[in-house]
């Protein structure tokens, strides 16, 4: 595994690290947010904006790295990003703020663009599946040491925005120094809704709800943990518990889904997640520290889900279609992680920090319903239709060409239909 990995280490030292600084800057931008008292809709607004900005991403992103190259582009994302949190600490103001995060997201689209482009130009179809799991790993961890570096400075300070663009620029470091050849330049991802929705409903709706839920999540959580009486401390590890559970359930749900299907277990993770999130929300004013085992199985139901959302669409269409429907994929969970903070923080505003689960719940319950209806509608999928359940981060459309599922396909590739696809299942 050294010998195979020699060549991306560079890239996911890089990838660590700006995770880290991200996990850092995702929980305090909320608590500082509220401490300057912004409203929980301005706070949403936040979380939305930077999703915004990380779609936006997306479709530009390929264009820079084509222009200037994977190296140039790097360091050129990585210094606007850098100044982000700078700027938050300078100006504190909500629009002001909200473009920052746009600016932000922006930013790492294009970085993880890069990085995950790189990865599969370096990889081979033997190699390739290795390589994503231990970007996977990196993905699912390293985050929560970041989190956890809130205990080393107070929100009102400029300390902790400081780290945060200390990271940022760390991390443009290995790419700069490697000695990897830069790879293609990676496509601008499509998005085909009509097309994507013939395919599975099933799985866009649950890539959309779980991405109005997540997106939520990530945006406002910070601000639950200290309404609902929590330190500083406590929130990076209430917030860390939610991360970890999600990362210690993707491989057994995944293993269950291969066996039982994808619809079914969605419909059990998803009443079990609303169960969670409005366990969540009882104890939010009651009971403070009795929020942390729930935390731990809200993650384990919640993040799991597009994962398995994206197992199930790939399971009805020809493998030279995987990266297209991941991508499309991705991008509407991207438009529901803009929507979902949105929603979020204007019900917290009229009742109460324990909305957030309210919200999280109903859409997850709405998952669970989608999932029903279409298993009574539709037959379940015979077993030779099924593909092995992969676990992909959930950061740019560049990612999926590492998936196994691809068989080298870029996302480039026409998307025109062709006769040796399977007829859609339609699940």
């Amino acid at each position: 595994m050294a010998g195979l990995l020699r060549p991306v280490t560079a890239l996911l030292i890089a990838a660590a690290i700006l995770l880290m600084g991200n996990g850092l800057l995702n929980v305090l931008i909320p608590v500082r947010a509220d401490v300057e008292h912004f409203s929980r809709l301005a706070i949403g607004l936040l979380g939305s904006a930077y999703y915004a900005g990380l779609v936006l991403g997306c479709f530009f992103a390929p264009k820079v790295i084509a222009r200037v190259g994977h190296i140039r582009a790097f360091v050129a994302f990585t210094a606007i990003a850098t100044i982000t949190p700078l700027l938050h600490a300078i100006l504190t103001e909500p629009f002001f703020w909200s473009a920052l995060r746009a600016l932000n997201g922006f930013c790492f689209a294009g970085l993880f663009m890069g990085i995950e482009s790189w990865l599969c130009g370096a990889s081979t179809m033997e190699t390739r599946g290795r390589v994503l799991a231990s970007y996977t790993v990196v993905n699912l961890t390293v985050v929560t040491l970041g989190m956890q570096m809130m205990g080393l400075g107070t929100p009102g300070s400029f300390e902790l925005f400081s780290l945060v663009a200390i990271l940022y620029s760390l991390a443009a470091v290995p790419v700069a120094l490697t000695r990897t050849s830069a790879p293609t330049p990676p496509a601008t991802a499509k998005l085909r809704l009509g097309w994507l929705i013939n395919v599975s409903p099933a799985a866009v709706a649950g890539c959309f709800f779980t991405g109005v839920a997540n997106g939520a999540f990530w945006s406002l959580a910070p601000l639950y943990g200290r309404s609902a009486g929590l330190s500083l401390t406590e929130v990076a590890m209430f917030m860390t518990l939610a991360v970890l559970g999600g990362a210690a359930s993707q491989w057994p749900v995944g293993y269950l889904s291969d066996r039982v299907g994808r619809r079914p277990l969605l419909v059990t993770v998803g009443i079990v997640g609303a169960a969670a999130g409005i366990a969540l929300y009882v104890l939010s004013t009651s009971s403070p520290w009795a929020i942390f085992p729930f935390a731990v199985l809200y993650g384990c139901c919640a993040f799991p889900i597009y994962t398995l959302c994206v197992a199930h669409a790939n399971d009805l269409v020809h493998k030279k279609r995987a990266v297209e429907v991941s991508s499309g994929l991705l991008l509407t969970f991207s438009i529901g992680a803009v929507i979902g903070p949105l929603v979020a923080g204007y019900l917290m505003s009229i009742a109460g920090h324990g909305a957030l689960f309210l919200h999280s719940a109903l859409a997850h319950s709405l998952i669970a319903v989608v999932m029903v209806v279409r298993v009574k509608l539709r037959p379940k999928l015979p077993a030779e239709r099924k593909e092995n359940f992969i676990v992909v981060p959930k950061t740019t459309p560049a990612v999926f060409e590492l998936d196994p599922r691809a068989e080298g396909v870029s996302v480039a590739e026409p998307a025109g239909d062709c006769e040796s696809d399977p007829a859609p299942a339609n699940p």
